[in-house]
């Protein structure tokens, strides 16, 4: 049988006619991205307009699971990032973010050098492609609570990761020029 219909939220295959998807128990009935309204620039912005048009690449870091978080923390600190992609034989396993850090490391560790970004990250995170409607970035962002969105081509490699300060700041300058 076919497994050719992708869960937009989290790429898990499902079976054609699926009601939900099997992994992550989103919705698999609502195939259509509702249309804006008009005059609505922002609400226009959101729908049609893909996410590649906020990518700049410039917060896209990758680390490995075996990379000591002391590492990282550095990292953050000379680049001012707020988080990292974890990448292990060419595909994404997880996350790791100043909100990881502050939750799952800050006081509870002595020598964050022996520490590795597997054990504090968030696994198998949620992702969007570059083709991908803005308004489905930003509703990941707040189903899951997140600040940043890895976008990743279709093979899985990372063209950049979505900062919630992105659309807010794209948002803003789509409202002045529609």
């Amino acid at each position: 049988m076919s497994t050719d219909v992708k869960c937009p939220f989290c790429g898990a295959d499902t079976l054609p006619g699926d009601e939900r998807c099997p992994r992550c128990f989103h919705s698999m009935m609502v195939r259509e991205i509702p249309h804006a309204r008009k005059g609505d620039a922002i609400h226009q912005a959101l729908l049609s307009r893909p996410v590649s048009d906020l990518l700049t690449g410039a917060d896209l870091l990758v680390c490995d699971p075996e990379d000591a978080v002391q590492k990282v923390v550095e990292i953050f600190q000379k680049e001012k990032k707020g988080c990292v992609l974890v990448y292990k034989n060419k595909k994404l396993v997880g996350i790791l973010s100043n909100r990881d850090l502050v939750l799952r490391v800050a006081g509870r560790f002595d020598d964050l050098s022996k520490i590795k970004v597997a054990e504090v990250m968030t696994p198998d995170p949620g992702f969007v492609h570059p083709e991908d409607p803005i308004a489905f970035a930003v509703n990941k962002m707040a189903m899951g609570g997140y600040r940043h969105v890895p976008v990743l081509r279709e093979d899985g490699t990372p063209v950049s990761i979505l900062l919630i300060m992105d659309v807010l700041r794209y948002l803003s300058q789509s409202k002045k020029s529609y």
